[in-house]
């Protein structure tokens, strides 16, 4: 999960962004129908008995290699954003590290108190770093009719029917 699934929106129309691309867009849309798949996961689960925890984390930001320029992802050079991260973490004003940010995962993944449904991250300052906390599940994740159509658009495109 991404802190991306807090902004933008699904594009309903063209999923695969086929036309007029916009990288951080696709990404913020591929963000939120993950989410949105997770938490109808979990409702399915909880309804037919599944005995499974589907839940989401987000690692906070951590200054990596992933952040780098890359053009062919559509980044040919550094964003504004890339630029406040590594000044940031440049004053110690971010302090994560890789290791650091798969805490939320692994918290999500094993510990008998975390809820399925759920959201876990950071939980310092604006959840970009710190040890791990349940989350306010963000907006966009929210619209169980928008979780159930990610769903069957899943199964359309897999071909794969889940049953209860």
């Amino acid at each position: 999960m991404s802190i991306a699934a807090d902004q933008g929106a699904m594009r309903w129309d063209d999923l695969a962004w086929a036309h007029g691309y916009d990288p951080m867009k696709a990404y913020s849309s591929s963000k939120i129908a993950f989410g949105l798949f997770a938490m109808e996961l979990q409702r399915r689960s909880d309804a037919a008995g599944w005995r499974l925890r589907s839940n989401l984390s987000h690692p906070g930001i951590v200054q990596t290699n992933l952040l780098a320029a890359q053009p062919g992802m559509g980044r040919p050079k550094d964003t504004t954003v890339v630029k406040a991260i590594r000044w940031m973490s440049a004053r110690g004003l971010l302090v994560g590290t890789p290791s650091s940010a798969a805490l939320p995962a692994v918290y999500a993944a094993t510990d008998p108190d975390a809820r399925g449904g759920r959201l876990y991250g950071p939980r310092g300052f604006r959840h970009l770093g710190g040890l791990p906390a349940e989350q306010p599940l963000y907006t966009r994740l929210q619209s169980e009719r928008d979780a159930v159509r990610v769903w069957d658009i899943s199964e359309q495109l897999t071909g794969i029917r889940f049953r209860a």
